[in-house]
């Protein structure tokens, strides 16, 4: 933060203990950003205390989470139309014997 507040800036700035309303207002009134004010205002007591300007690093985690619901294979039978629907993922055993459930 070595380069110097802008003129318009120092101004601004200075109109803050004697603005009445918040940061935020205080830039809408003057068509300033808030971040820049922010901006300034820690350069102007960064200078004026004389110490390094402290910085807090920040660290941006992203955590994926894979959810897999596994669902039990159903087997509908409608009696009403005798159809009887199956699984994809049945085994060929079980098939068999529902086959031989209903010829018996």
């Amino acid at each position: 933060m070595n380069s110097p507040i802008p003129k318009r800036w120092l101004e601004i700035l200075a109109l803050r203990s004697s603005f009445t309303g918040t940061n935020e207002a205080l830039c809408k009134h003057h068509q300033v950003s808030i971040s820049s004010f922010y901006k300034y205002k820690s350069m102007q007591q960064v200078k004026s205390s004389g110490a390094s300007p402290q910085f807090v690093r920040v660290e941006q985690q992203t955590q994926r989470t894979h959810v897999s619901i596994t669902e039990q294979p159903t087997i509908n039978f409608n009696p009403r139309t005798g159809q009887l629907t199956l699984p994809t993922t049945l085994n060929c055993d079980a098939i068999v014997s529902i086959i031989k459930g209903l010829s018996a």
